[in-house]
């Protein structure tokens, strides 16, 4: 398990990374068309494996399930950039998060499935270690702040669809590719119908990185790092898998300060050393978090 918590790590920071590149993108796009043209990015370079595995006709069900998960996935990107548009960064980092306790309580409802009281401390404290460094502060909720608590849904849903179907893929590394397939078509079309055609000019224009940071997102943050979920979901389950993702946030307030000098309070720090502790004791309490609690037998 250890080593798959570290997979996850690791996607966590290309991730964090991809805040960086992230803002690169936003210098000349609008929050559709950067959506879009990262997972087109994904998409392209998908294509030659996925017609070489002739993966768009097989007959057995990944096709399926790539098209299951990618609707969740779009779901998060959706309702996350229409909800920023709406609300504050602080705020929508927040909500975005919730989907770490969502995850469980979803698992509780539709599959009846308990947890250890270890787990419920851990995932409060991490998220208590999240608040602190967006700097939360609960008022003026609004329409925004709805649709960004609709993406961290879609984010549950979709770790908890990947955790459900993961041992069952044969290949992690098509699935995603189709996965990201399906998201870049589904992107463009809700890009086009929101903001119209795009110039790509501006993509090609050497006086910024908005190339550079949609080769980082298409490749890295969608092709790799989503890979390594898939493959790291065989073994971790789906419950510490969300909690483990929170290490994003510390990924991304390193990166910005490294790249961009953005400041960090005291407030901020502390809250990032908090959910890297919650993360690093996963593995320390072992099944004391991991494992769930057996249901009650009936007499």
């Amino acid at each position: 398990m250890f080593i798959n918590i570290l997979l996850l790590v690791f996607a966590t920071a290309i991730w964090g990374y991809g805040f960086v590149a992230t803002r690169w993108t936003l210098v000349a796009l609008d929050p559709y068309w950067a959506n879009a043209l990262r997972f087109a990015v994904a998409g392209i370079c998908s294509t030659p494996f996925l017609l070489y595995k002739k993966s768009f006709t097989r007959k057995d069900n990944i096709l399926k399930k790539a098209f299951i998960s990618s609707i969740f996935l779009f779901g998060i990107m959706l309702f996350q950039t229409i909800g920023l548009s709406l609300t504050t960064v602080a705020k929508s980092g927040f909500i975005t998060t919730l989907y770490t306790l969502f995850i469980p309580v979803i698992t509780m409802i539709a599959f009846k499935k308990r947890y250890r009281p270890t787990f419920w401390l851990l995932l409060l404290l991490a998220m208590f270690g999240m608040a602190l460094m967006s700097n939360l502060e609960i008022k003026d909720l609004n329409l925004g702040d709805f649709y960004t608590l609709i993406c961290a849904v879609f984010g549950a849903l979709h770790i908890i669809y990947v955790g459900r179907v993961a041992n069952h893929i044969e290949s992690p590394v098509e699935f995603n590719f189709l996965q990201n397939f399906f998201v870049a078509l589904m992107s463009l079309a809700v890009a086009f119908i929101m903001k119209g055609s795009v110039d790509l000019s501006v993509v090609m224009d050497p006086a910024h990185n908005v190339l550079i940071g949609l080769l980082y997102l298409g490749i890295f943050s969608s092709m790799i790092s989503f890979t390594a979920q898939i493959v790291a979901q065989k073994k971790i389950p789906d419950h510490i898998a969300g909690l483990i993702f929170l290490m994003e946030a510390p990924f991304a307030a390193m990166f910005g300060y490294i790249v961009f000098s953005e400041a960090l309070n005291v407030m901020n720090l502390l809250g990032a050393g908090v959910i890297m502790v919650s993360v690093i004791l996963v593995p320390i309490l072992g099944r004391e978090v991991t494992a769930r609690l057996k249901a009650p037998s009936s007499h």
